[in-house]
């Protein structure tokens, strides 16, 4: 005969499955209907939805991420390293030849390459030296052959870096968006042109914002261009008035009877930022012939006396100065520099009392 408790655990074990099934089928069936209902819901939600136009907001400028595609150019940061050998890591910048220093390797020209390339380059030769080396790892942390100065009435004004060169909105928006006072109408667009040793200056209106702006319609960035977005501000004040824009200590809208030069107008906006990059001043102007803009050598005519780069001013006249690259040696530089912007428009004002 078999054993009654055994029978009876197997039937009882039975039973509760039975009740466990029966439960989850129960459960089961209870959680569909509330999928069914939350699903019917969200359906009549859409179709109750008013359609509030197809296109979205566009977004300025998108970056696109990784660094497969990119080609590493000059004043690039790279982060380079040496798995198994931290002796050899480092943080290393391209200089203006497109190369870079390298331990235990010397000298390599990186420029036009991607970081993938460079890091396989660099895997290849530090195993010849070292065969326990696996593999070598490049990444940029400073994308500085891409980028570009924004200045003006933007929220952060300065130099951006870009891995994808953005739109002129994107760029904009980088530096925080256009300010409150700003005139979106006529934006400026300076570009340098060192074969003919000019800049190029393109007015952009803007006004219609992004939604309404044809990003076919922008002039496509390159990298070192000038953005300045002009203030409304200097508007209300009158034509007789011109703007001091980017690293100096009080920019915006002067009369153009507190100076009559570029030096004066300097000086009277409180001089240049430890920053500034007083050897590509620019000067824009408006002419019957269209915008024209000059690069001035501000440093040069104070220190060696060139003529040329102390323009006189006339109303509606831009000037912007833009940011260099910090450091103690342009610092010190800009120290001594600033005594002589003082002493030149003393001598110039004591010549006018006489």
């Amino acid at each position: 005969m078999g054993n009654p408790s055994i029978g009876s655990r197997t039937g009882r074990g039975r039973l509760a499955a039975g009740w466990a099934s029966s439960e989850s089928n129960s459960r089961y069936e209870g959680l569909a209907h509330v999928h069914r209902a939350i699903l019917i819901a969200a359906v009549a939600a859409c179709l109750a939805a008013p359609v509030v136009g197809q296109a979205q907001k566009r977004e300025p400028a998108p970056a696109v991420s990784g660094d497969s595609d990119y080609r590493l150019g000059p004043e690039d940061v790279l982060d380079i390293q040496v798995w198994g050998r931290p002796d050899l890591k480092g943080s290393v910048t391209v200089d203006s030849a497109g190369r870079i220093q390298v331990p235990l390797l010397g000298e390599m020209r990186v420029e036009g390459r991607s970081p993938a390339e460079l890091a396989r380059d660099l895997t290849e030769r530090y195993q010849l030296l070292d065969p326990s080396v696996p593999e070598v790892l490049v990444s940029v942390t400073a994308y500085n052959s891409h980028k570009v100065t924004v200045l003006g009435e933007v929220r952060t004004p300065g130099q951006y870096g870009f891995r994808v060169m953005p739109d002129l909105w994107g760029a904009i928006y980088a530096a925080g968006g256009p300010g409150p006072a700003a005139d979106l109408s006529r934006v400026q667009l300076i570009r340098d042109n060192p074969e003919h040793g000019a800049s190029r200056t393109a007015l952009v209106d803007l006004s219609r914002g992004i939604e309404g702006t044809a990003a076919e319609s922008l002039p496509a960035l390159h990298a070192k261009d000038k953005i300045i977005v002009p203030s409304t501000a200097g508007a209300s004040v009158g034509p007789g008035t011109f703007h001091v824009l980017g690293a100096v200590r009080t920019p915006g809208p002067y009369r153009i009877t507190a100076a009559s030069t570029v030096v004066e107008a300097l000086s009277i906006s409180g001089g240049a930022l430890s920053g500034a990059e007083l050897r590509k001043v620019h000067l824009t102007r408006t002419t019957p012939n269209g915008v024209v803009s000059y690069q001035l050598d501000i440093e040069g005519y104070l220190t060696a006396g060139k003529p040329l780069a102390n323009l006189g001013l006339q109303p509606g006249d831009t000037i912007t100065v833009p940011e260099g690259q910090s450091g103690r040696g342009l610092l010190s530089r800009l120290e001594r520099l600033l005594p002589l912007v003082s002493l030149a428009v003393t001598v110039v004002i004591a010549t006018r009392t006489h």
